[in-house]
């Protein structure tokens, strides 16, 4: 964690506010694959609304309408994060659903094992975005793409379950401050900021 500026701390006053939150983008590759794979899923879940392609992505933190006048500190904070963490793989193999399977609210994509490089990256972003002012966050962070959205919810459990994704590696190799821009045919994303993960790996 860095020093911070005490007088850069999020009050949650609004002033030309951007809806931001920390994430990895997926490589195209990895986006066209996924998409690939889940046009079965369109046709058999009906009342879905599924994230366009070129949005899917790994959200690492969700800050909401932020003023414009914060967006230094968030800008140091994803450089000092990034300083510390080495890339990695995050394997992309299976299916889920939140709350639970048998009553799917979210359908998504993610590891089939917890993955520690992307919950000491997460953690790290939410002990520094706590330092800032900002509430803390009140789920954990799992890894996970989400893929779709049901307006009610499901029991998508058989299928969940019983669908096999393609083989899958995403390489996380740098974090952006995502903006968020809400509009009828869906949400525009555009990058504020990037920057590369540039920690040593540990030595086996």
């Amino acid at each position: 964690m860095v020093a911070r500026d005490p007088e850069a701390r999020y009050t949650g006053a609004i002033i030309a506010a951007m809806r931001l939150f920390y994430c990895v983008e997926l490589p195209a590759e990895v986006r066209a694959t996924l998409a690939r794979g889940i046009r079965p899923l369109q046709i058999r879940i009906r009342g879905a609304t599924w994230v366009a392609e070129d949005n899917l992505h790994l959200t690492l933190r969700f800050l909401g309408d932020v003023g414009e006048d914060f967006l230094p500190a968030l800008r140091d904070l994803g450089a000092a994060v990034a300083g510390g963490i080495a890339p990695f793989d995050l394997p992309l193999e299976r299916l889920g659903a939140f709350p639970h399977p048998g009553r799917a609210r979210v359908v998504w994509a993610g590891p089939t094992a917890d993955s520690a490089p992307f919950a000491i990256l997460a953690q790290r972003i939410e002990e520094d975005v706590q330092a800032l002012g900002f509430p803390p966050e009140r789920k954990l962070a799992l890894p996970h793409v989400t893929l779709a959205r049901l307006r009610i919810p499901q029991d998508l459990a058989a299928l969940v379950e019983g669908t096999a994704l393609p083989a899958l590696r995403a390489r996380v190799s740098r974090i952006t401050l995502m903006c968020s821009e809400l509009r009828p045919h869906g949400p525009l994303y555009t990058p504020v900021e990037r920057w590369p993960l540039r920690g040593r790996s540990r030595a086996v």
